[in-house]
């Protein structure tokens, strides 16, 4: 590998090797700025696209490019030239006079022409690619981006159960899936499983698989399901049989259990004569089977010998049973997988369904649509749409770049990379380190980057590799403790490869940073909550510590492996009045305001559910200060009607009732409770949050106050306070989230991470030599597929090995991001088995024991000097908390309009329009012979086109003649259009249909367009209950949905 001070001109192709805190971004935009000055054209910026993974990163570069050019264009340059500007003056032979003319008439013109400088994140492109071929694709020129995958799938999940009952094989799949978890002793809801394995769809590690599985029916799983279940039967019979003639024949023989050591061989074959196979096949009697006798002493030579004569039978029943039950566990494994994968195609047409409803296409499906349907036509004609022709590209963070993401990008930059044109020919520049690649999960493979610095080359260029090899970050302390200990670690790869990243990755240079101090704790070992407590006291202490040594909050930050854990100790600190910001454990839901807003919308739509209300007068109770009894306070509230809760609450001067908040919009109903209750005068930065989420979901089609309860229950484990930079205040995040970053202070709690803990894994398992309709099929990974024969075996050790490359790259984050000083935080660990290490914790004894500094019983070790503050102060923003102002509605007049009001020509709200149309038309229809009459009318009145009242005239009669409806509609009820229903406890509700017979019998229909939802059912059942408390036996509850040119029965 050469060092890049030794390469006097660029190559045409550069991959940088640019480990931890090596100045990767200065090389970047060196190099940028080096193709840009060299050129004679001052707008050759648009021909550069530089490519990163966050907006983040993408507003640093960019910040970055323009500061140099503008410091290059000042007048003092040329007498104190930057060392960027010396840099680029050597390597490219300008003289400094030469760039700063080039740079003051670039900065110019790229200023004007801002749009066409290009650096973006690799989603902005795939989006702009997509919105160029969006008429080649099929797509509304108008889509949507959504980033929710979450919520889609949610969505998709509920579309496909509401549908169980009208679809028998659909139905029987469910039922069978919520058995089996009955049967597993777990919750019988279904729609996690479901929604867990349709997140495959999304997933583009799985997306060669998962394209086959797409492929195949319903028919095809169950016949699959049918084959599995036969096979197990098989091995099931057939490992009995060879239990049973193994004790007949210790039977026949006259030996007793006791005549054999520990009694192990006779109790082994009797489980598995009785199906227990969870049964140990790594005892010390099995590995020495053959080697030492099965017989204690004591027994005698007679006893001996007849056990040593019937030995090789045992030998040979026993591995022939042992293969049997890993061949049945594998069946076993297989068929726990089979049916949520069963239903991925079921979910897959929901999701198709509501994108084009929705007229939404999900950021995730970007790689996947440009690689199939993009990625082909020639290179010319891309860059023609584009409008751009791009000459040189530049890819930051290249370890996390995906499979699919580069296949989409190589015939781009392999066009460029061929031409070769003035004033120079074109250049791909990739910067990476595969030792912080920890996005696997999402398709940024290190083995990808590995490759590419190895021996792959997908272009006709040579390539050069060069390495950053000096750490510009943290101090010399720090640097060498972590060459120290990463190329330590690498002594326990399994992969050779592995090893050799981080034996050759771990040898960087220190900059002019002297000192520095890195301290290890151990706790001693103790449950969960006691263990968060201790690890809470210990940052709690060292926060405290620093403080003391000059640094201030804004200088720490604190690094979790989990969200949970980080929500834990975001808690204790603040408790403790340390102040904490993060954007991802800050829920919003943890703040009893909004928990108090949640409360009120729920009971507003279902004011039967008392606990709900218990959970709502909680909080006013404490948020009024009521001096009553809590218990006693509560009795008031229940079992009795709304009316009388609104007298009751009045008595603690809270003017409010529920009636408002049904009445007027969404955000709306939130201003109302947040006046009535008082919160302004209490308003916090969650409140201000939760507020902005609800205006935002109020701008999405169709959000009315119960689907937001919906969505509110899909984002409240992520939705958090925004946090923003320069606040004095504890930075607390996941790992995941600090990578690109570093800081003054790192404190790592919790660092006892497992290094091959893969329980929630699932790995696809080859089925080519088997007899079954599908050659391949998914898996748990578990120890067990070790024994699944070679193939098994290799799957396992494969998946071990990335296991532990993934969790190590993820320690050397952690560890790569402190500049002054690193605490780690970690349980006392124990001998690891078999001498290998399996925790972070291993791995930090083994470490200290081979520096010569490991005694037991010692909790804490350090490395350099615990000295003040070295770095410059941060420049700090004072925080003001902002006065909420909440006013009422109806004094302002204001109205917020939804966004698809400010559309009307999108298909969105054609379909909202179609809804209300059909609804205000049924209300008119009592029996079949009005439909003619009513649609004449709205044709003479002409206030719809022709096109909508042919496609109403169509859904109405496909309603009013329907086999299921017809008798609804034959004038032998009476009929109740848009009733209202004044329930017992004060409640209005009004259904769109009832029809009652002579015998008192009722029948409510309800009309609705979109996708079915739960709540469509609570809302009949709430009619039903409505009906029979005025004494109406209901025989029936239908919803009719009516999408496009069909309509959807849908009987609760």
């Amino acid at each position: 590998m050469q060092n890049e001070n030794s390469l006097e001109k660029q190559s045409s192709f550069s991959i940088y090797d640019a480990a931890a805190g090596s100045g990767k971004t200065f090389t970047l935009v060196k190099e940028y700025l080096k193709q840009i000055l060299s050129s004679k054209s001052e707008d050759y910026f648009k021909h550069l696209l530089a490519i990163t993974f966050t907006n983040k990163a993408v507003a640093e570069m960019k910040q970055r490019i323009v500061e140099t050019l503008v410091n290059f264009s000042k007048d003092k340059s040329i007498t104190e030239p930057l060392p960027m500007m010396l840099k680029i003056a050597e390597e490219t032979d300008k003289s400094l006079v030469e760039i700063q003319a080039q740079s003051k008439k670039i900065i110019k013109n790229l200023l004007h022409n801002y749009a066409a400088f290009s650096v973006e994140t690799i989603d902005r492109f795939n989006h702009q690619l997509i919105r160029t071929f969006a008429r080649d694709l099929k797509l509304a020129t108008n889509f949507e981006v959504t980033l929710e995958t979450n919520e889609l799938l949610a969505e998709a999940v509920d579309l496909l159960l509401s549908k169980a009952g009208e679809n028998k094989e659909i139905t029987k799949v469910l039922l069978d899936f919520a058995l089996e978890k009955i049967d597993d002793d777990k919750s019988w809801d279904i729609s996690r499983d479901i929604a867990n394995a349709a997140k495959l769809l999304y997933s583009e590690n799985d997306a060669d698989h998962v394209a086959i599985l797409k492929q195949k029916s319903l028919d095809d799983f169950l016949e699959f399901k049918k084959q599995l279940i036969l096979k197990k039967i098989k091995f099931s019979e057939e490992i009995e049989t060879i239990a049973l003639q193994t004790l007949q024949l210790i039977e026949e023989s006259g030996l007793q259990d006791d005549d054999f050591s520990g009694g192990y061989l006779p109790k082994h074959f009797q489980n598995l004569s009785i199906g227990r196979y969870d049964v140990n096949f790594s005892a010390k009697w099995q590995e020495t089977l053959g080697e030492k006798p099965l017989y204690p002493k004591r027994v005698s030579a007679e006893i001996g010998a007849i056990i040593d004569e019937l030995t090789p039978n045992f030998i040979v029943n026993f591995q022939q049973s042992k293969q049997l039950v890993f061949q049945l566990l594998l069946v076993e494994n297989i068929l726990k997988n089979i049916t949520p994968l069963s239903v991925i195609n079921l979910v897959n047409h929901e999701i198709e369904t509501i994108k084009e409803e929705k007229n939404v296409l999900p950021i995730s499906e970007f790689n996947s649509l440009i690689n199939k349907e993009i990625k082909n036509q020639p290179a010319p004609f891309i860059y023609e749409r584009l409008g751009e022709k791009y000459r040189h590209f530049f890819i930051d963070e290249f370890q996390d770049t995906s499979k699919l993401q580069w296949e989409n990008l190589i015939p781009l930059i392999d066009n460029a990379l061929s031409q070769q044109l003035e004033p120079n020919s074109g250049s791909l520049l990739l910067v990476g380190d595969a030792k912080q690649s920890i996005y696997r999960w999402r398709g940024g493979l290190p083995e990808q980057f590995m490759g590419l610095y190895g021996n792959e080359n997908p272009f006709q260029r040579e390539k050069k590799i060069l390495a950053l090899d000096t750490n510009y970050r943290s101090c010399k302390e720090i640097v060498d403790f972590n060459n120290d200990f990463f190329t330590f670690v690498s002594s326990y790869f399994a992969d050779a490869g592995h090893e050799d990243l981080y034996v050759e990755g771990n040898k960087q240079n220190c900059n002019d940073k002297k000192d520095g101090y890195i301290k290890f704790e151990f706790v001693e070992n103790q449950n969960k909550a006691e263990k968060t407590q201790a690890y809470s006291a210990l940052v709690l202490k060292t926060i405290h510590e620093v403080k003391n040594n000059g640094f201030s909050e804004s200088d720490i930050c604190i690094l979790t492996r989990k969200k949970a854990d980080g929500i834990a100790l975001g808690a204790f600190l603040m408790e403790q009045g340390v102040s904490v910001i993060s954007s991802e454990t800050l829920l919003l839901q943890s703040s009893q305001l909004v928990e108090m807003l949640v409360f009120s919308l729920q009971l507003c739509l279902q004011p039967n559910n008392d606990e709900v209300k218990i959970q709502l007068l909680d909080l006013l109770h404490d948020h009024l200060g009521i001096s009553e009894e809590k218990h006693t306070f509560f009795t008031k509230f229940l079992n009795i009607s709304e009316e009388n809760f609104i007298d009751n609450i009045k008595k603690y001067n809270v003017d409010f009732t529920f009636a408002e908040m049904r009445s007027v919009s969404l955000y709306e109903a939130f201003e109302y409770c947040i006046e009535k209750f008082k919160i302004a005068d209490v308003a916090d930065a969650y409140l201000f949050g939760f507020m902005d989420l609800v205006y935002e979901f109020g701008q999405q089609p169709q959000a009315d106050k119960f689907s937001f309860l919906d969505y509110w229950e899909i984002k409240k484990d992520s939705a958090s306070i925004p946090a923003s930079e320069g606040t004095n205040a504890v930075q607390l995040m996941t790992i995941h989230k600090a990578k690109g970053l570093e800081f003054p202070v790192v404190i790592f709690p919790f660092a006892d991470i497992q290094l091959f803990d893969g329980k929630h894994d699932k790995l696809w398992y080859s089925l080519e030599n088997e007899d079954f309709n599908f050659k391949e099929t998914q898996i748990s990974y578990k120890a067990e597929i070790a024994n699944y024969g070679d193939l098994g075996e290799n799957m396992y050790n494969d998946h071990r090995s990335q296991l532990q490359l993934d969790n190590i790259n993820l320690l050397y984050v952690t560890l790569t991001r402190a500049v002054e000083k690193l605490y780690v935080f970690s349980e006392m660990p124990t001998e690891p088995k078999d001498g290998t290490p399996s925790t972070y914790n291993h791995l930090f004894m083994e470490f200290l024991k081979q520096r010569g500094m490991w005694n037991d019983g010692q909790t804490f070790y350090e490395f350099g000097k615990n000295s003040e503050k070295i770095s410059k102060e941060k420049k700090v923003i004072s925080q003001r908390e902002p006065q909420y102002l909440s006013s009422n509605p109806k004094k302002h007049g204001l109205k917020i309009v939804p966004s698809e009001e400010t559309y009307l020509e999108t298909e969105t709200v054609a379909a909202i329009t179609a809804g209300n149309l059909l609804h205000d038309t049924m209300a008119k229809i009592y029996k079949e012979s009005d439909a003619e009459t009513v649609l004449m009318e709205l044709g003479d009145r002409a206030i719809i086109p022709n096109e909508e009242l042919d496609s109403l005239r169509k859904t109405v009669y496909q309603i009013i003649q329907h086999p299921d409806l017809k008798r609804l509609f034959d004038g032998a009820t009476k009929v109740y259009n848009e009733r209202n229903i004044i329930t017992k406890d004060g409640l209005v509700l009004r259904p769109d249909r009832i029809n009652i017979s002579a015998e008192n019998t009722a029948v409510i229909v309800d009309y609705k367009s979109g996708s079915p939802k739960f709540y469509h059912n609570d809302q009949l059942i709430d009619y039903a209950n409505a009906l029979q408390d005025m004494g109406f036996v209901v025989s029936e509850k239908m919803l009719i949905y009516s999408n496009k040119d069909e309509i959807v029965i849908n009987k609760v």
